[in-house]
């Protein structure tokens, strides 16, 4: 078994990885920065093909102390049809924790915002290392509660909390850097295969009670290295609005899950919520819906428009304020793209 005895103030190092969609990296970059402040940080590009991106973390790299950039070349779109190679840059984050003496990793991805962090979440976090032995990787990440609608969430055996179903691993998250070379853990090229063989071994991913990281809503993705949708643009300083002291008080306070329509609001933006958090290519959003209706009703189930962080007279006309999802590609593209593979899975 892996010593677990981190102390009382484990050596965290917060970790980005990227790979293009300029807006979206930058915005997880800066937020991260802002919200750990002086903690060590590594940035990692993952292949990108855009040479102002990489120039804009090296500029950001070398205006803060304690931020180091690392820069994968060449990497082949095809090891991950997703983002590039993830999981070769996942080994390389994890090889410069072990090998830099860290306790504590935490990962996020080029698509999210880190909305606060402090060392009420890093106590929790060795709190829940500590009720779960078999627990390596805790999930930081908001989600919406349309995940109540899906068989992946189960309860933990601890009141209120809950862990993924599904996963024994993740690819972001805190994770416990003795107990991952103790095990001698490691990432494959595959999210479902490194899931699913170390649930097969007994480990389990807690959802933590305070998720600090948000994925942009309806955001523009990058499959097989093209990128499908656009960035979301906006004139405030963030994409999404930084937590209030009183909010993250709250969030801290409640005895229930916190889902992404609780805290997470666009700011100088307006989308639909309930939120969808990954690339909009198929007729997966409207099945919850339904879902939602036949359980909740309809009242509750129709998306309706967060605008919370919206300018309330750019609102009104619609003149200026980038809307998400494009409503075309929700109810039209996306549903005939998703039946189509169904289609062609149904027939082969």
């Amino acid at each position: 078994m892996p010593d677990d005895n981190l102390g009382t103030a484990p050596m965290v190092l917060h970790v980005v990885i990227g790979h293009g969609l300029p807006i979206y990296f930058m915005n997880t970059v800066r937020s991260l920065r802002a919200t750990t402040h002086t903690d060590a940080m590594l940035v990692i590009d993952n292949g990108s093909n855009d040479a102002s991106l990489k120039d804009a973390l090296a500029a950001f790299t070398a205006e803060h102390n304690n931020v180091e950039l690392m820069i994968l070349a060449d990497v082949p779109p095809s090891l991950n049809a997703k983002v590039g190679s993830l999981y070769s840059a996942m080994r390389d984050a994890f090889d410069y924790a072990v090998t830099g003496g860290f306790d504590l990793i935490h990962v996020v991805q080029g698509d999210m915002q880190t909305l606060f962090w402090d060392a009420d979440v890093v106590e929790k976090a060795l709190e829940l290392f500590a009720a779960y032995p078999r627990c390596v990787n805790l999930y930081t990440v908001l989600m919406s509660r349309d995940k109540l609608l899906t068989d992946e969430l189960e309860e933990s055996g601890m009141q209120g909390f809950y862990k993924l179903r599904h996963y024994g691993l993740t690819d972001t998250g805190i994770y416990h850097l003795g107990r991952w070379t103790a095990f001698r853990m490691s990432f494959t090229e595959s999210e479902t295969a490194h899931a699913a063989k170390y649930r097969r071994a007994g480990f389990e991913v807690v959802c933590h009670p305070w998720p600090v990281d948000a994925p942009i809503p309806w955001p523009a993705v990058v499959r097989r290295g093209t990128q499908r949708g656009r960035e979301v643009q906006t004139t405030r300083p963030y994409l999404l609005r930084p937590l209030r002291p009183e909010d993250v008080a709250r969030l801290k306070a409640s005895s229930r899950p916190i889902w992404i329509e609780d805290v997470c609001v666009p700011w100088g933006w307006v989308c639909l919520t309930p939120m969808w958090t990954t690339g909009l290519d198929s007729i997966d959003y409207l099945v919850l819906r339904w879902r939602d209706a036949r359980q909740n009703g309809w009242a509750r189930a129709l998306p309706r428009v967060e605008r919370r962080g919206a300018d309330p007279h750019r609102f009104r006309f619609m003149r200026g304020t980038p809307f998400r999802p494009p409503l075309l590609r929700l109810l039209v593209s996306a549903p005939l793209r998703g039946l189509s593979t169904r289609l062609r899975q149904y027939r082969g």
